[in-house]
């Protein structure tokens, strides 16, 4: 009867999996099949899912839209601002690990914060601080609204991987003659790469995938590639199959970045996890 209930757990759980699975697969699917469709099988009232695959709306995309540019400016922005947001975020979340000051919490709730908060409660005042002082479509301003979105996910994250690490790694370090930068790049940082790779990943998708900033922030120098995908809505529709393939070269770089890193993203993970 026990082994019998058990069998009969696991269905259950395959079924559930195999449902939430196909929840986040099935548009996905149905996106990069679109890329690949001409507009009269895009628009057939009936799906179709054999049909005679083109890429015709890959080729409108790069050459007749100049997509090259915009992939550019998301390659530039994302890797920029991933790259300051660890070095900016992570000798702060070493000192709010290893230094007890006056309302140390409440600063890294106020970290917390930043990143709850609406995109909508700070886009006029960046709006408005790029105009002010020429920085609007530009990379540049991308990059700070990008690396200050992503302190909050640094903090957060490298905070709880250096808690793991305990104290006397410090202290022998010290010992030894380091001083606390040299303890922190020589040896607390190696000890947490797993985590320090993980938290990258995060931050170089979040800037990647990022939508409602560049929307605001670029007209047509620095438009990133999410940002330009409102470029498809034209005066005579919407252009279904330009508009998948775009969507397909976005996912597709972080896609394959993760499947490549995927042994350092769990690892960093459950490096991080509480343990019992």
């Amino acid at each position: 009867m026990i082994v019998k209930s058990k069998s009969i757990k696991r269905v259950i759980l395959y079924i559930i999996l195999t449902i939430v699975f196909l929840f986040w697969a099935v548009p996905i699917l149905w996106m990069v099949s679109s890329s690949f469709k001409n507009d009269v099988d895009s628009f057939s009232k009936v799906p179709k899912i054999v049909f005679a695959p083109t890429v015709a709306n890959y080729r409108d995309a790069f050459f007749t839209r100049g997509i090259v540019k915009n992939f550019i400016n998301s390659v530039i922005v994302a890797i920029l601002s991933s790259c300051l947001g660890i070095a900016i975020g992570t000798p702060s979340a070493y000192a709010i690990s290893r230094f007890d000051f006056r309302r140390k919490e409440d600063l890294y709730f106020w970290f917390l914060t930043t990143r709850i908060a609406p995109p909508t409660l700070s886009a006029l005042p960046f709006f408005l601080f790029s105009r002010y002082v020429g920085l609007y479509d530009s990379r540049l301003m991308l990059i700070i609204v990008y690396t200050l979105m992503n302190l909050s996910w640094v903090v957060w994250m490298m905070r709880s991987f250096f808690d793991e690490l305990p104290k006397e790694v410090d202290e022998s370090g010290m010992v030894d003659g380091c001083n606390r930068v040299t303890v922190l790049i020589r040896i607390v940082l190696p000890l947490s790469r797993p985590g320090l790779i993980a938290t990258a990943i995060f931050c170089l998708v979040i800037s990647w995938n990022e939508y409602f900033f560049a929307l605001i922030l670029t007209n047509v120098k620095a438009q990133t590639l999410p940002a330009a995908i409102t470029s498809f809505l034209t005066i005579h529709g919407l252009l279904w199959g330009q508009m998948c393939a775009i969507g397909t070269i976005v996912m597709l770089p972080i896609l394959v970045f993760i499947f490549l890193t995927q042994r350092h993203l769990v690892r960093g993970l459950t490096m991080g996890s509480v343990k019992a």
